[in-house]
C-alpha cells in the first residue's frame, strides 16, 4: 500500500500541471458554439469545464513524460440557473498550451512564478464567464431586465501535488468595472487508476464577493419597475461542487474523457428572481491529442 501511494504521489507531481478552473459561479462554473449569443450559465461551464477537461486528461499521460500541449473537442450538456434557460448541449474546443513560463489552460492565461516538483504559483488571468442576454430567455419578466457582460478578472493560482492527492485554488479581482469584488476556488481531488481507467473524483469550493455576484444576480429599482420582479440586492456566497472524471488513453497522443459536475448555488444566487433551483448540472465527453 505504501508503494502504491508512492507511486500515486509520483504519477501526480508529473502529470497534474493544470490550474484549477477559472473564476465563476460554482467553477463551472459553473462552460457555447453553436448559438449566436451565449447564454450566462453555458458560457460559464464551458470554459470551467474546458479546463476542469484539460486537467482530467493530464492524468492519463504516462509516468515521467513532461506536461503536454493538446487539442481537442468536447460535447457539454448543461443546465443553467437563469430562469428561462433549458438545458442545453453544445460543442466546444479544449485547447491547453504548456510552455517553459506562460500557459493556456481551458481559458485562462498563465505565467509561473514558482514551479518545482510539487508545487507551482502562477499570476493569471480569465473570463468570468458569466452573461447575462435577456432575449436569450423565455420568461417575459427577465427580458425586462438589462443585460450583463462578460468579466475580466486577474489574481493568483496555486497547486501542490502530493501522495495525499491533487489541492489547487486561486483567488482573483475583477477588473473591468463591473462592480469589483473577489472571487476565489479551491478544488481537492485524488486519482484512482482502475484497469486502464483513471477516475479522479474532486470536491471544492467557489467564492463570489457580493459585487460580482450583484452585477449577475441583482435586480435593481429602474429593473424592478419594469419587470414586476422584487428589487434584489445579492450578497457574496460560497457554492460547493463535486466532479468526476474518468480518463482513457487511447494510444501514446489520444485521450477520450468523461467528466460529471454538480454545483449547488449559494444563498446569494439561489434567492435572486432571476434565478431556478437550487443547483447547476454539467456532464461532458471529450476527444483530445497531445503532442
Amino acid at each position: 500500500m505504501a508503494a502504491w501511494h508512492s507511486q500515486c504521489g509520483r504519477y501526480m507531481r508529473e502529470r497534474c500541471k493544470e490550474d484549477s478552473p477559472p473564476a465563476g459561479n460554482g467553477g463551472l462554473v459553473g462552460h457555447e458554439t453553436t448559438r449566436q449569443s451565449l447564454c450566462p450559465g453555458i458560457a460559464a461551464v464551458l470554459l470551467a469545464t474546458a479546463a476542469w477537461l484539460v486537467a482530467g486528461s493530464a492524468f492519463a499521460q504516462a509516468p515521467g513524460a513532461k506536461p503536454r500541449s493538446s487539442l481537442g473537442v468536447a460535447v457539454v450538456a448543461l443546465k443553467s440557473p437563469y430562469t428561462g434557460y433549458k438545458t442545453d448541449t453544445v460543442g466546444a474546443p479544449i485547447i491547453s498550451y504548456e510552455g517553459r513560463k506562460f500557459h493556456f489552460r481551458g481559458g485562462s492565461v498563465g505565467y509561473k512564478l514558482l514551479d518545482s516538483e510539487s508545487t507551482e504559483v502562477s499570476l493569471m488571468a480569465s473570463p468570468y464567464m458569466m452573461r447575462f442576454k435577456r432575449k436569450d430567455s423565455h420568461d417575459p419578466q427577465l427580458r425586462q431586465l438589462s443585460n450583463r457582460s462578460f468579466s475580466a478578472m486577474a489574481g493568483v493560482a496555486v497547486r501542490h501535488t502530493a501522495p495525499w492527492g491533487l489541492l489547487q485554488g486561486n483567488v482573483q479581482a475583477e477588473v473591468s468595472g463591473h462592480g469589483g469584488g473577489i472571487a476565489a476556488d479551491a478544488k481537492y481531488a485524488y486519482p484512482l487508476p482502475v484497469g486502464r481507467v483513471t477516475l479522479v473524483p474532486g470536491v471544492g469550493l467557489n467564492y463570489a464577493g457580493k459585487g460580482l455576484n450583484d452585477y449577475y444576480f441583482g435586480v435593481s429599482d429602474d429593473e424592478a419597475r419594469r419587470s414586476g420582479l422584487a428589487r434584489y440586492r445579492a450578497g457574496s456566497g460560497v457554492s460547493p461542487y463535486a466532479d468526476l472524471t474518468a480518463v482513457l488513453p487511447l494510444g501514446p497522443h489520444w485521450t477520450a474523457t468523461a467528466s460529471l459536475r454538480r454545483t449547488r448555488l449559494s444563498d446569494a444566487v439561489k434567492d435572486s428572481p432571476m434565478t431556478t433551483g437550487d443547483h447547476m448540472d454539467s456532464a461532458a465527453l471529450s476527444l483530445s491529442y497531445g503532442f
